[in-house]
């Protein structure tokens, strides 16, 4: 479970340059939830994550997962609980390392260090099974250096070790827009099967108002650091994209991106 409770982050406070990103933010994902964002340029999207991933600390209120109190759990730590995969493909996955040797340090999340081989020949099968389930042949090329990926099968590649150790919370920054529209398609399908497969406590941040609703059980939608509009679980069945612009459109000067309306 992910609570947050009042979360408030500033930018530059008691300067001319001051800005409230969040602004008391309250929000609970239960067990499961699979929870969409969606809002315009500057809505506190990333920001929200970034302080629930632990890189921003808090300038006021709580984040609690599974009812522990982290706010003040540097991101180190609290990468035992919370996985990420990133808009950049290169930013989940170490580049001069082989496949399995990702694979390797990923798996162990969360886990008791200690002395011993980081790839044994049964580690190797349970990676390739893993790896299968990309559909993409990379359970064949376990020695091949991440670096001479794809940023699609890189960008799967994230997404397997971010969701294999099923972690606590699962944060997702626009983990799509980096990619041509065939490969994230792909990441979109993979990334409802990791997510149900391991039933993942999920949070979403996405320009693609249609994915925002072909995904997850739950959709909120940011504004000037407010949350301005939580859809349940019901309502997401039936909702559209345009009901959503209707709704986004009440705001006083509110203009989406038109990234946004992409398919």
């Amino acid at each position: 479970m992910l609570k947050l409770d009042a979360v408030t982050k500033r930018f530059f406070p008691g300067t001319v340059n001051e800005r409230v990103a969040l602004d008391a933010i309250d929000l609970t994902l239960h067990e499961g939830d699979f929870v969409t964002v969606i809002g315009s340029n500057g809505a506190g999207k990333s920001t929200m994550l970034n302080v629930v991933a632990g890189r921003y600390p808090l300038d006021g209120g709580k984040v609690l997962i599974d009812g522990r109190n982290v706010s003040r759990t540097p991101e180190h730590r609290r990468a035992k609980w919370v996985a990420r995969v990133f808009q950049d493909p290169m930013a989940g996955t170490s580049p001069h390392l082989t496949i399995e040797e990702n694979l390797a340090i990923a798996f162990e999340r969360g886990q008791g260090r200690g002395l011993g081989m980081a790839v044994t020949n049964a580690k190797r099968e349970v990676f390739r099974e893993a790896l299968a389930t990309l559909e993409l042949g990379l359970e064949d090329r376990l020695d091949m250096r991440v670096g001479m990926l794809s940023g699609g099968q890189r960008q799967a590649l994230s997404l397997l070790m971010a969701t294999y150790a099923r972690p606590a919370i699962l944060l997702l920054d626009e983990h799509t827009a980096a990619l041509d529209p065939a490969r994230a398609e792909l990441i979109t399908r993979l990334t409802g099967e990791a997510v149900a497969r391991h039933h993942l406590t999920t949070l979403m941040v996405t320009h693609n108002m249609h994915q925002a609703i072909e995904l997850g059980n739950r959709l909120i939608m940011m504004h000037e650091g407010r949350i301005v509009l939580e859809v349940d679980e019901a309502a997401k069945k039936t909702i559209t994209a345009e009901q959503l612009l209707e709704e986004f459109a009440k705001i006083k000067g509110a203009a989406l991106s038109d990234r946004t309306l992409l398919d």
